[in-house]
Order: structure tokens, then sequence, then C-alpha cells
């Protein structure tokens, strides 16, 4: 990170006259960059509605915004002093007066082709690869039509001299259009990555649990299990008079899939994908395994007894604070 600002710090002090933007031009460059990874991450992690328990700053990879601000450090002086003013302005004569068109034009797609570099360097996702050339085509319309709308208010307020401070800012307004088009390209790349590691971990756990099930069957061969799921009371003794180690393996599944409902990015959405997929049977199976959690002294006494280790404290208050919430809404859910 602060590589990456003294690159960018050090070029707007060498190219700006203006001493705003000579001195505070860099924090503004990073803090769009910042700003933007931050959406992307809560736009792919599931928004800000998704969990009681997750904010925004749980879906947000801070090394992820310290390579970005890395990279984006050495886009100020490509984007700002070689392309806009050395090749655009001092070769082809092509500014914001002359030609705002071809300026945001040309700077976006230099933009475009260094984010793309540095991605595939770094070994992003190929959805974000090609969504980041693809967002300079969405980000050109966007800046230009920023620039038309600063130039209109400032002829309307009688300002002088504007086009010369619209030049200065050409780049960052370009910037900021590619920016706020990329948090939601990446974030939806981001949103499928989730979903998809999300579908992993529930296929993983929904494979366990139906094996599970099926050697219930084999040890309860004239029970009902279905029926007797919908009383967790009766399952469990019934179980215990058995001497039965499988209630053990469907009480940790069934936490399993709380943990995954309240914490996991995405995961909701990738619980009905799968269920999309599901005979109504196994519907049926999975939600009523899960009415185990509504025995809260056998399920607490496992705590205790070291299930998830010594500092087990924060885990069965998770557990008593959210296993109602879970149940109804998984019902509601199926």
């Amino acid at each position: 990170m602060l590589i990456g600002f003294t690159v960018a710090y050090i070029t707007f002090k060498l190219t700006k006259d203006w001493f705003f933007l000579a001195n505070f031009g860099a924090f503004i460059w990073l803090g769009i960059t910042a700003a933007r990874n931050v959406l992307q991450s809560v736009v792919g992690g599931g928004g800000i509605r998704q969990s009681q328990l997750l904010s925004w700053r749980d879906y947000v990879r801070w090394g992820r915004i310290a390579d970005s601000l890395f990279y984006t450090g050495f886009s100020v002086p490509l984007l700002d002093w070689l392309v806009k003013s050395v090749i655009l302005n001092n070769t082809f004569h092509i500014n914001t007066t002359t030609n705002p068109v071809l300026l945001y034009t040309f700077i976006a797609l230099s933009n475009g082709l260094y984010i793309s570099s540095h991605n595939y360097f770094r070994g992003l996702q190929k959805e974000a690869i090609i969504g980041n050339m693809f967002r300079t085509v969405l980000s050109i319309p966007l800046a230009i039509a920023i620039n038309f709308a600063i130039a209109e208010i400032f002829r309307l307020k009688g300002v002088v001299g504007y086009e010369a401070m619209l030049q200065m800012w050409a780049t960052i307004i370009s910037k900021f259009s590619s920016d706020w088009v990329a948090a939601f390209i990446e974030g939806a790349a981001d949103r499928n990555t989730n979903i998809q590691i999300a579908i992993w971990d529930y296929e993983d756990k929904l494979k366990q649990l139906f094996e599970t099930y099926t050697k219930l069957e084999l040890v309860f061969p004239e029970m009902d299990l279905l029926d007797l799921l919908e009383r967790p009371k009766e399952f469990l003794c019934a179980m215990k008079e058995e001497s039965c180690e499988l209630e053990n393996i469907i009480i940790i599944i069934a936490l399993d899939l709380l943990y995954f409902w309240m914490y996991r990015p995405r995961a909701r959405s990738a619980l009905r994908i799968i269920m999309r997929n599901m005979s109504w049977d196994e519907r049926r199976i999975l939600i009523r395994t899960q009415n185990v959690l509504e025995r809260n002294r056998e399920i607490s006494q496992l705590f205790i007894d070291g299930i998830v280790g010594k500092n087990f404290a924060r885990a069965l208050s998770f557990y008593l604070e959210r296993n109602r919430d879970y149940l109804a809404a998984m019902r509601k859910f199926a």
C-alpha cells in the first residue's frame, strides 16, 4: 500500500500545478480503489442484509485491497502522465476541449488492458479478467456523461477556465467511472465464486447426511424415521435405547448447516440452487433432520463434553441464540 501510494503521490506532485490535486490526488485515487473493493466484496458476499451476524467488514478481503492499492498506484503514471498527457494531449492534441469522447475512450481502454494484465498475473478468476475489459467499454459513456455534466454546471455558474480544470481531473473521472462499473461486474464474479464454494460445502455435508439417514433406516427398519424426526425428543430417545452413535453425526451435520446458513457468504443462494434439484423426499429428510437442533439440553451437553474443544462458550451461545430462527427460516425456505 505504501509503495502504491508513493508512486501515485510523486506522479501527482510532479505533474500538477494546482495545490489541491498535487497534494491530495493520490489520496483520492487510492480512495476510489479502496471504496470499489469494499463495494465489490459486499456485492459478492451477499449484501448488507444476508445475516444478522455479518457486517460489511466480514465480506472484505483486506489482503486483496492491499494488492489493488499497490497496482493502482502504478496506474497513475501510466494513465495520467503517459496516456493522457504525453500521448493524447501533447502528441495528438486530444483533450477534454478538443475531443473528450476519444480522450475517455483511450484512457479507459488503456486502463482495461493494464488491469486485466495484472489480474492475470495475480491469478484472479477468468470472469474478473474478462469483465475488466468489458467494464472499460461500459465506463466510457459514464465518464463522458460526468464530464459533460460538470462542464455544463461550470458553464452555467460562469466559471472561467473550467476546461483546463476538467483536463486535470479527466483521468480521475475515468477511473471513478471504471471502478464504479467494476464494483458490480467483479462483485458478480465474486458472487459466483462464493456460491460455488458454498455449493461444494453443502454437497459434502448433504452427502454425509443422506448416507447417515440410510444407515439409520437399516438400524430401524420397522420405524417411520421421517415421522419420528418430527418429534426430535422421541427420536433421540430411540437412538439412545439402541446405543446408536449415528445421532451424534446427525447433530454435528445439523450444527454445520446452521453455521453455513449464518456465516457462509452466499450460502442461502447456494442452498436454493441445491434444493431445486432435490427430490421431495430429500427435502423432507433435510428439513426434518434439522429438527434435532430443538433439543437444547442434549446438544448443550455435547458442547460441554468437548465436541468443539474446551473453548466452547461462544459456539454454545451461538447455537442457543440462533437455532430457533434458523429452523423457522429453513422450514419457510423449503
